[in-house]
């Protein structure tokens, strides 16, 4: 029986998960952008990250008939700094139309403070 993943983090996995996957059915996954764990510096370490996601890993996948789509977003644990998180935001519309991207995820809120707030009502 084949499978679709709906909520994966697949950067943060090694390329023999997505062979396991495949041998177990899995044709399709679906990755939100997430916290990596720690607040990244700049805005150019989102870029490189959103790269990854609508690039790297469709290829990635790809190796294994695995169709790879995604979501792009700020996650609220660094949306604190408003500044810095429009900055973010700002960078996403250039990669929407690429083939992979179904559009904005994982967003919401983490401590339900004005600054996650409001990059949450900008990014929606």
């Amino acid at each position: 029986m084949n499978y679709i993943d709906p909520h994966i983090h697949m950067v943060s996995r090694v390329t023999d998960d997505y062979a396991r996957m495949a041998q177990a059915g899995c044709v399709a996954v679906s990755e939100p952008a997430f916290w990596a764990g720690f607040d990244r510096s700049s805005a150019q370490g989102f870029h490189d990250y959103f790269v990854q996601l609508t690039e790297f890993e469709p290829k990635r996948a790809a190796a294994f008939g695995i169709a790879h789509h995604c979501w792009l977003c700020i996650n609220p644990k660094e949306a604190e700094d408003p500044g810095f998180a429009r900055e973010v935001v700002a960078l996403i519309p250039q990669f929407l139309d690429r083939p992979t991207v179904l559009g904005i995820g994982e967003i919401g809120l983490n401590k339900n403070s004005k600054n996650e707030l409001t990059i949450l009502e900008e990014q929606l």
